[in-house]
């Protein structure tokens, strides 16, 4: 992944996410470093990070937007004819 490889470029990691406040007051944002060290291969790195998130989530998981329906198709459209 894009994040495992910039952690190849010797800049520090800094993890980061925004806490949304009561009444639309604007957004309390944390930085933090991560958990543990982000090192091994790339694949281990990704990993790594991936667990970061999950930490980071766990903080305050009824803020996560758990429905990112990046890859459905929008109601009405029809499926791409198959490929044979």
């Amino acid at each position: 992944t894009l994040a495992a490889r910039l952690t190849e470029s010797g800049a520090t990691t800094i993890m980061v996410w925004a806490e949304r406040l009561a009444g639309g007051a604007g957004y309390h944002f944390h930085l933090q470093q991560p958990t543990q060290a982000i090192q091994g291969t790339t694949e281990e790195r990704a990993q790594q990070i991936s667990h970061e998130i999950e930490h980071l989530i766990r903080q305050c998981p009824e803020q996560y937007l758990w429905g990112y329906n990046r890859y459905k198709r929008p109601r009405g459209v029809e499926p791409p004819p198959e490929k044979t």
